[in-house]
């Protein structure tokens, strides 16, 4: 298995969207420096330009680390390898 794949298999399978939608920006998002601000509701919202390239380093552990806590209600053979996966890349 590889990280790639691992994301993949949980932008197509997991049910939880918080999970789904840091694994899509790990896959994304890679060396993404340019932003748009957004502010909306009384808050500020930071829009990363999408650049087609996986994340590398210390930003894809981190990100890694966002996808593992999120992946608590996917179950199943797929879940249980792929999180047993991801928790040896970081």
């Amino acid at each position: 298995m590889t990280i790639e794949k691992a994301l993949k298999s949980i932008v197509k399978n997991c049910p939880d969207e918080y999970a789904k939608s840091y694994a899509m920006a790990g896959l994304e998002l890679g060396g993404s420096t340019e932003a748009d601000i957004i502010e909306s509701g009384g808050g500020i919202e930071i829009k990363h330009k999408k650049t087609g390239k996986i994340m590398i380093g210390e930003e894809l552990r981190i990100q890694i680390l966002y996808v593992l806590s999120n992946l608590r209600s996917w179950r199943g053979e797929e879940a249980r390898e792929t999180k047993k996966f991801l928790r040896t890349c970081c």
